[in-house]
């Protein structure tokens, strides 16, 4: 009876089988058109290596100064690849020095590759394509060396690319943060008739007490009395296809533009609130883009006795 081995058991054995180091360089991003699958070995027939029906072509290559000190300083790793043939200086000569590209690098024991890889298609062991050590992602930050042997970069997190934030998302409890914007259905979802101002002062009773009529698009030759609402196209891209709504304040207002006279015209506007949130989903779960179940962490100051 055949016995499944997992990557852990693997490890901890006496003599494991090989582990391998399986690299992708992806530069989608800055350009390249194809990604490509190096690693420093070859199979049991002397050829490319094949783990989850990928091909990883042998090419001399070398990561190293991988290790974390404790100190919370991220690694710098430098790689290190072959230039036979001028190849990679092509590369680099193509694609900004191929600064911003992913590095990935798999790392897999040698009983878990495809069947394919030993001798006649049978493999000894079981593989397993799920059976390999977690992906780890690096950004090429600079080209270190090149020369006619060899080409040398350095490596950073992703995370330690410049203004990046973390949380990416900052945890806040009564605020609607800015990737939600009213009324886009990607991420607000709201798309009723307008509700009320930038203080939460509804239009209807209790607050403006305008009974409300859906005019549509604003027309600058029609004439509109108090109630009536309108929607309007903003030209920033940050809010393409999103209705911006008015409603009117004044009977007989005709030729003014809602987007410049707030005096005759009153925006619909979230205050993007919790509450702000409940005036519009009032049978639907709400759409809130904060974070209302988190308090503010308090200090407390331990006397010495």
């Amino acid at each position: 009876m055949s016995v499944q081995f997992t990557t852990a058991q693997e490890q901890s054995k006496f003599a494991p089988t090989v582990l391998l180091d399986l690299f992708v360089l992806d530069g989608t991003a800055i350009g390249l058109s194809t990604v490509y699958y190096f690693t420093n070995a070859t199979n049991q027939n002397y050829q490319p290596v094949v783990f989850n029906g990928i091909t990883y072509t042998p090419f001399p290559i070398l990561m190293q100064d991988m290790s974390y000190d404790g100190k919370g300083t991220l690694p710098r790793p430098k790689l290190t690849v072959s230039n036979i043939n001028g190849f990679v200086s092509a590369l680099l000569l193509q694609n900004a020095q191929l600064t911003g590209a992913t590095i990935i690098r798999r790392r897999v024991f040698a009983r878990f590759i495809d069947a394919s890889n030993f001798p006649g298609g049978v493999s000894p062991y079981s593989p397993d394509p799920t059976a390999a050590y977690p992906d780890e992602v690096w950004t090429v930050n600079r080209k270190v060396t090149e020369n006619q042997q060899i080409v040398q970069w350095e490596l950073i997190s992703p995370i330690e690319l410049n203004n990046l934030q973390l949380p990416r998302r900052q945890i806040i409890a009564n605020d609607c943060l800015a990737p939600v914007k009213y009324r886009d259905t990607r991420t607000c979802g709201y798309s009723g008739l307008p509700v009320a101002d930038i203080t939460n002062k509804v239009f209807g009773a209790g607050g403006y007490g305008y009974t409300l009529v859906d005019q549509g698009q604003y027309n600058a030759a029609t004439t509109y009395n108090q109630g009536d609402c309108v929607f309007v196209y903003s030209s920033l891209p940050q809010f393409n296809g999103i209705k911006i709504y008015y409603v009117c304040s004044t009977n007989g207002t005709v030729g003014v533009n809602p987007v410049t006279n707030p005096g005759l015209w009153i925006q619909d506007s979230c205050a993007k609130t919790p509450a702000a949130c409940a005036l519009r989903f009032t049978t639907t779960p709400l759409r809130f883009g904060g974070y209302p179940g988190v308090t503010r962490a308090g200090w407390i100051l331990q006397v010495p006795q």
